[in-house]
C-alpha cells in the first residue's frame, strides 16, 4: 500500500467526524458506529488510489462507509432492533442530502432505538411500510381512533426526546 499523500489525509481526517455521525444514522448505535469507522477508514486507505482529486471526497467516504455498514449488518444477522435495508436507505437517503440537521437526525435515531418493541414497530409498519391506521387499528384490536391516539402520543415522546436530546447538546 502506497503512503497516502497530504491531501487525502487532510480530507479523511476533515470527513472523521462527519462520517462518524453518518454511521451512528445508520447503525444507531455509538459503538459499532466506531468499529465500521475505522473499518471504513481502512478500506478508504486501501483505496485510496482510486480517489480522483478534485472529486468530492465526502460522497466517495460516505459511500464506502455505507457498504462497510451493510457489510457490518449482514455480518451481524441483523440484531432485531434494527430496521431493514430499506429504512436503512431511507436514513442515508435523508443524511446525505442535509448535513445541517444532523444532529436532529441523530437524535432521532437515539429516541427510536429507546422506544418498546411494540411502539417501535407500531412506527416502523405506519412510516416505513405505509399501513393505513384503519388497518393497524384491526391488526391490534383497536379502534382506528385509538389508533390515531397511540400514534399521536409515540410522536410526541418522539418530539420530547428529540428536544431533549438537542438541548444536551447545545449545553
Amino acid at each position: 500500500m502506497a503512503e497516502p499523500d497530504k491531501e487525502f489525509v487532510y480530507q479523511l481526517t476533515d470527513w472523521q467526524n462527519r462520517l462518524f455521525g453518518y454511521l451512528v444514522t445508520l447503525l444507531g448505535n455509538l459503538h459499532d458506529a466506531r468499529d465500521v469507522l475505522q473499518e471504513t477508514n481502512l478500506v478508504l486507505c486501501r483505496k485510496m488510489d482510486s480517489f480522483e482529486q478534485g472529486t468530492d471526497f465526502g460522497a466517495w467516504a460516505r459511500k464506502c462507509a455505507y457498504y462497510q455498514a451493510l457489510a457490518f449488518l449482514r455480518d451481524r444477522k441483523r440484531d432485531p432492533h434494527l430496521f431493514d435495508d430499506d429504512l436503512l436507505d431511507l436514513f442515508a437517503d435523508e443524511a446525505v442530502d442535509s448535513d445541517d440537521d444532523e444532529e436532529r437526525r441523530l437524535a432521532l435515531r437515539d429516541c427510536l432505538g429507546q422506544l418498546p418493541d411494540q411502539q417501535r414497530q407500531l412506527i416502523s409498519r405506519r412510516y416505513e411500510k405505509g399501513i393505513p391506521v384503519r388497518q393497524l387499528a384491526a391488526d391490534f384490536g383497536k379502534k382506528e381512533s385509538a389508533m390515531k391516539m397511540t400514534l399521536m402520543r409515540i410522536r410526541e415522546a418522539l418530539h420530547n426526546c428529540i428536544e431533549s436530546k438537542l438541548e444536551e447538546t447545545t449545553s
